[in-house]
């Protein structure tokens, strides 16, 4: 989609594919997701955690089972893996929802901007606006929803629903995709 560029901005005056969109919290926590998933250590309060759910949801069961008491072991037991699998990633996504609905407002009714050029990316939201050159994004993944450009410690993802057509959407990915892989010529596409 080729599209004016924003007036008023220094360093981006040749935008070659723009595109506008509503961000969605939901990109918010796959960025966040995606890199606190990335960090390889782990804090003491996880494996304390991991204990509590190992001795919850295994061993008080077992000891139920042993001492005689079958049904109130299984109970216990199914209980316990219905919290694991499906209460508790649900109450770890809502409070993090919950925290970037409070962080960032209203910021879903209002339109994002990003354009791309030679040089790198624009990306305008909330009044603001912040740049990236090509050589600054490490990673870019999609999703049916969304495709994401990672940088060193961050990241932001572009709503595919912003572009009016399909074709649109493929100019725009092949453009990304050949500059992030001129900048990084050194990795190995996935």
């Amino acid at each position: 989609m080729q599209l004016a560029p924003s007036k008023g901005v220094a360093g981006i005056p040749n935008a070659i594919h723009s595109v506008e969109f509503f961000p969605a919290l939901d990109d918010y926590l796959y960025v966040s997701t995606k890199l606190s998933n990335a960090t390889s250590s782990t804090p003491a309060t996880t494996y304390l955690y991991y204990t509590f759910l190992f001795v919850n949801a295994i061993a008080f069961p077992a000891f139920l089972w042993l001492d005689g008491y079958f049904a109130a072991g299984l109970a216990v037991f199914v209980v316990n893996l219905v919290a694991v699998l499906s209460l508790l990633p649900r109450v770890n996504t809502n409070a993090l929802r919950t925290y970037y609905a409070t962080l960032f407002g209203n910021r879903e009714n209002e339109i994002a901007r990003v354009e791309l050029s030679q040089e790198g990316i624009l990306y305008f939201s909330d009044g603001s606006h912040s740049f990236w050159e090509w050589h600054r994004i490490v990673a870019v993944e999609e999703t049916q929803e969304s495709i994401f450009f990672f940088l060193e410690g961050n990241g932001f993802g572009v709503r595919r629903e912003g572009f009016a057509y399909r074709d649109d959407e493929k100019l725009f990915l092949a453009f990304v995709s050949e500059h992030v892989d001129q900048a990084h010529p050194d990795q190995l596409s996935e």
